[in-house]
């Protein structure tokens, strides 16, 4: 009896948790202003455990471009009010331009600019998909100590598997996008 007790109880606080953080992370700088994050900065992460690089291209503009024709670099300049001006960058040439304004697509907090939350509900439509839940994702940009910039994705999710099995986790990765010479981003 005690067994199909245990079973239930396991699966219903089944969950899971998963945090990534890049080696000699320093964690976020407080950044007083936007004027902070003015300059050139590498598109891509480094990783050094050969795990995907993250890019701010795929998160400036998703599915723009592939991972072939990736620009080398994106651009911050400071924009009209509380915006600011990203560039996609490769040999010297301007390939994609956008102004982010605050309070439309990012809000200041505490130094941080974050990146207005997705929310996608799943109702296990798709072939070969078990979940029926809801998933939600939040970016935090940011500098660290050095002036590098620093990219923090989190995602949660909570629902069904397979109908009867209850699923929650959350899962953080934080990545370093290094500060680039001026040359990478061209007379800009």
């Amino acid at each position: 009896m005690k067994h199909g007790v245990l079973v239930p109880l396991f699966l219903f606080l089944a969950g899971c948790a998963s945090k990534e953080v890049t080696e000699n992370d320093t964690g976020f700088a407080q950044t007083p202003s936007l004027d902070a994050f003015v300059g050139c900065y590498r598109n891509c992460s480094s990783p050094s455990d050969g795990s995907a690089p993250v890019c701010l291209t795929s998160i400036l503009w998703p599915d723009v471009f592939t991972s072939e024709a990736r620009p080398a670099a994106v651009n911050i300049e400071k924009g009209d009010g509380n915006s600011l001006i990203a560039s996609a960058i490769s040999q010297g040439v301007v390939l994609k331009q956008s102004r982010f304004r605050e309070g439309e697509n990012f809000e200041f907090k505490a130094g941080l600019l974050e990146l207005k939350r997705e929310y996608v509900a799943s109702g296990a439509q798709e072939p070969g998909n078990p979940f029926i839940g809801v998933v939600t994702s939040k970016t935090m940009l940011g500098l660290d100590a050095s002036g590098h910039g620093r990219i923090s994705q989190s995602t949660a999710f909570a629902g069904t598997g397979f109908l009867i099995i209850p699923v929650a986790g959350k899962t953080s990765e934080t990545h370093k996008i290094e500060r680039a010479p001026r040359a990478l981003c061209g007379n800009i």
